[in-house]
């Protein structure tokens, strides 16, 4: 991980203690909070000051706009979402992913969407490489299977949970499905991708893990969606799975919908089909499409 923290602007002390940055400014006048001043008269605040204050001042100062802040550890992490310095956030997650510590996970997730990064940088710059981590450590035998399970559902768990504080639109754009296919054991993409789609204004039809596609034409005549995206990992039976994408691109075609596409498993299929509107490689993509 990186070097210690340096400093926090007065703005960022003010969005840690819930408070407004006049209130900080009165609060060092006072003595009430420490700081050191710059040549050009600016405050900045050392995990220390603000440690501290939090210890001299935990029944007085307004809830943390981010997250609980009880320690300095939390500070420490504030600072870090703050900036958006998702090296090291993934190495800290990463961490805490392998200790099975859902807080400190579920934390750092929420003060980044808490902070203003929207849905898809989170999980392009830090659930990713995250996962890719996790997975190649398994792979290189530094961790055994039930391991990279534990971290990963760690992650998964976290990522359901941010859901509860997603911000809605009322503008209602449709539904869309997201599916996967019936061989398919990993739904943490397509989980992100239903966040980022109902953040838009989809309302949303998840079927998870393992999904069977043979009555796609009801649900397809009873639901009516206006996308479908669907995710796949691994594919283990070409033929299998590249029957059910046929069958799903012709219900696609029945009822005019359009078709999104992500993972890696779609390397090892033919996704000729003329309702495919895009293939999405990042999670920046499925915001913007």
């Amino acid at each position: 991980m990186k070097a210690e923290v340096q400093f926090f602007n007065s703005q960022e002390a003010a969005k840690i203690l819930g408070v407004n940055v006049s209130t900080i400014k009165r609060w060092t006048d006072e003595g009430r909070l420490q700081c050191v001043k710059t040549p050009g008269g600016h405050r900045k605040f050392f995990l220390k000051h603000l440690a501290y204050f939090l210890e001299m001042n935990q029944d007085k100062s307004s809830k943390p706009n981010l997250f609980p802040m009880e320690n300095e550890e939390d500070l420490r992490i504030s600072y870090y979402v703050m900036k958006g310095d998702f090296d090291y956030l993934v190495d800290y997650v990463e961490e805490n992913a392998l200790m099975c510590n859902r807080e400190r996970v579920q934390q750092v997730l929420n003060g980044l969407y808490l902070g203003q990064f929207p849905l898809h940088v989170i999980y392009d710059r830090l659930v990713t490489p995250l996962l890719r981590r996790l997975g190649d450590r398994w792979h290189n035998g530094l961790i055994s299977i039930t391991e990279e399970h534990f971290a990963t559902h760690t992650v998964r768990d976290a990522i359901i949970r941010l859901q509860g504080i997603i911000r809605r639109p009322t503008k209602h754009l449709g539904i869309a499905f997201c599916l996967n296919f019936s061989d398919e054991l990993h739904d943490i993409a397509l989980k992100m991708v239903d966040h980022i789609l109902e953040a838009r204004g989809f309302k949303i039809l998840f079927s998870g893990p393992l999904t069977v596609l043979d009555n796609a034409d009801d649900v397809f005549s009873r639901y009516r969606p206006n996308r479908v995206y669907v995710s796949s990992t691994i594919v283990e039976n070409i033929e299998k799975v590249q029957k059910e994408f046929d069958f799903l691109c012709e219900n696609c075609m029945k009822y005019d919908v359009g078709l999104y596409v992500g993972g890696p498993g779609f390397d090892f299929l033919n996704i000729s089909c003329a309702k495919l509107e895009r293939r999405l490689l990042t999670f920046e993509e499925t915001a913007k499409y």
